[in-house]
């Protein structure tokens, strides 16, 4: 199985990921599914500048998500895929991938979120999307970091 992490951050690629994400994963591929950043020149640049430099960086819409999904679980190049919501996340377990777990490691605060776990925060919807998924038989739980123990996410 090549996906290795489907990952909710909605900073997407940030110094966690490249020093310490993608490094203790062997990643040789990131996977961005967002539909704003894949129509956003400017912040796919961006992403591309801070990405790893022997990292394979990849971003689409959701629209690509089954095709992109099928051909990423099939190969052999480890791969990280970022999110930034719960509701994306799902979309891409709706696709059969294999992987069955979910690390949620950052969702910011804002007018419609409400603490979670530590600093993550989330809204009523998100909330429910994650323990949909978790009903499911999706693994979600919370690691920002690799050295950090996984905490099960309860509902």
């Amino acid at each position: 199985m090549s996906v290795r992490m489907i990952r909710i951050d909605d900073r997407l690629i940030h110094g966690q990921i490249v020093a310490a994400w993608a490094k203790s994963l062997s990643i040789k591929r990131i996977w961005i599914v967002d539909d704003d950043v894949a129509k956003d020149a400017f912040i796919t640049n961006v992403m591309k500048m801070v990405s790893p430099p022997d990292t394979e960086l990849v971003i689409t819409g959701t629209d690509k998500a089954r095709e992109m999904a099928e051909e990423f679980d099939a190969a052999d190049k480890n791969t990280l895929i970022l999110v930034k919501y719960p509701k994306v996340a799902r979309l891409l377990f709706d696709t059969d991938i294999r992987l069955r777990e979910l690390n949620v490691g950052g969702m910011g605060a804002n007018a419609e979120r409400k603490k979670l776990f530590k600093n993550i925060s989330a809204s009523e919807e998100e909330r429910k999307t994650l323990k949909d998924m978790k009903e499911s038989g999706v693994k979600v739980y919370f690691q920002v970091t690799p050295n950090e123990k996984q905490t099960l996410f309860e509902g």
